[in-house]
């Protein structure tokens, strides 16, 4: 059985797009961060989640183009769910999504034409690994047994 982990999710973008390339290829490869809010639970209390976006080439560089903090944006693209050891030798998880699709919501409050920005290469193999979140407001850390969605 093969599952799928496909997720379509809004939010602002709290960390602005940087864009690198990978070592040796030279793929383009854009990282941001977005602030997902949870429905309201029957208090009417919201969570924000911090979720890193990761786009790969023709996508990144438009993404590393066009958009800025404070944008609202669609993500479509694949869950991933990273474990790894901090320095200070805490277990981390972090949530990301390997985008496939990047629209910019901020531009219809403006009246401006919705930019869809979508990768020529939805299904091509990922190439490089991207580096790891540098920005504090990022990190999420879990509980070994906790499930972060």
């Amino acid at each position: 059985m093969s599952s799928l982990s496909k997720v379509v999710v809004s939010g602002r973008i709290i960390k602005a797009p940087e864009k690198r390339f990978t070592p040796g290829n030279n793929v383009a490869v854009t990282e941001f961060a977005i602030a997902v809010e949870s429905l309201p639970r029957q208090d009417g209390q919201k969570e924000t989640t911090a979720v890193k976006v990761i786009t790969w080439r023709e996508l990144a560089e438009r993404c590393a183009e066009q958009l800025k903090k404070g944008d609202l944006v669609c993500v479509d693209g694949r869950l991933q769910v990273n474990s790894h050891t901090s320095s200070d030798g805490q277990k981390k998880r972090d949530v990301e999504i390997d985008a496939v699709s990047v629209e910019n919501l901020s531009e219809l409050s403006g009246g401006a034409q919705v930019a869809q920005l979508q990768t020529a290469e939805v299904g091509a193999q990922k190439v490089g690994v991207a580096a790891q979140a540098q920005s504090e407001d990022i990190d999420m850390i879990f509980a070994e047994d906790e499930i972060p969605f």
